[in-house]
């Protein structure tokens, strides 16, 4: 039997400009599964995606928007994408040039595929 959260990383991690697919306990902060390059930490990559998006649902349920699904983070240095799933949430990291609409829609695949 194979391994949902492997598969869900390995996956994300073939799409053209991801850098790094992480599986996040929300809560904790660790990650659970992930496939990086060399040069991304994959817990400091949890733990930034797991406060962010633990304060986000806080702030959009307070404005009365309800629980975000979806986080986009865009810098100078590329996007960090955060999807939730249940007590999990998928990340993915990625170039600055990254076909994003794919980085999304795999991003998704996976959360529907551990939710």
């Amino acid at each position: 039997m194979s391994d949902p959260y492997r598969t869900s990383v390995e996956r994300l991690s073939r799409v053209s400009g991801v850098r790094g697919a992480l599986v996040v306990e929300v809560e904790a902060g660790i990650p659970v599964s992930a496939e990086l390059a060399e040069d991304v930490s994959g817990q400091a990559v949890a733990a930034l995606a797991a406060a962010l998006y633990r304060r986000s649902n806080t702030a959009s349920a307070g404005a009365g928007f309800g629980p975000a699904h979806t986080l986009h983070l865009e810098t100078a240095e590329g996007h960090v994408i955060m999807v939730g799933a249940g007590e999990l949430m998928v990340v993915v990291v990625a170039e600055p040039a990254a076909q994003l609409g794919l980085v999304r829609l795999e991003a998704n695949r996976a959360a529907e595929a551990l939710a």
